[in-house]
């Protein structure tokens, strides 16, 4: 029997966000594998071919199908780091907690991953992925329900509540 998508709450079904996220990765890896065998058939056609010494289609073609190729590479990790991911949940915030958080008067709600990533809807919510790295991921590693942290932001700093963690 199919789950109303609206009727899931996060933090009781960790394990639908991990298979969003992994959904998510997944759509947009296919995306941009499309994408790059365009760029590496543009880099190699016949029409790429320099028509002298000041024609430059074949080499920003190639420099194009080397981006596209680097950015899969990419998504192809974080899709595995994806699936494999836990849905157990997470005592405090660390790499796959989900956090629920408020800051500037509103909550959000955050997945922690190794890098940032597309954010996906369930049960009618935004889960935002945060990278590990980002200075906000920094202030709140550790953090638990209640804890309160301060992070410099580009508009100063910023306060945020960690409301919950799973």
């Amino acid at each position: 029997m199919p789950v109303d998508p609206v009727a899931i709450d996060p933090f009781l079904d960790k394990g639908a966000v991990v298979r969003a996220l992994a959904a998510a990765a997944r759509e947009r890896c296919a995306a941009v594998e499309r994408v790059a065998a365009l760029a590496r058939d543009e880099a190699s056609s016949e029409e790429s071919k320099s028509e002298g010494k000041y024609d430059t289609r074949a080499t920003e073609a190639s420099y194009l199908a080397r981006g596209q190729a680097e950015r899969v590479d990419d998504l192809r990790r974080a899709r595995s780091w994806f699936e494999a991911a836990s849905a157990s949940p997470s005592p405090c915030v660390d790499l796959g907690a989900l956090v629920e958080l408020r800051m500037r008067g509103r909550d959000d709600l955050v997945y922690v991953a190794p890098f940032a990533a597309v954010p996906v809807d369930l049960g009618g919510r935004t889960i935002r992925v945060l990278a590990a790295q980002s200075p906000l991921a920094r202030a709140l590693a550790g953090a638990v329900a209640g804890d309160e942290v301060e992070v410099e932001g580009p508009q100063g700093v910023v306060e945020a509540t960690v409301l919950r963690v799973g």
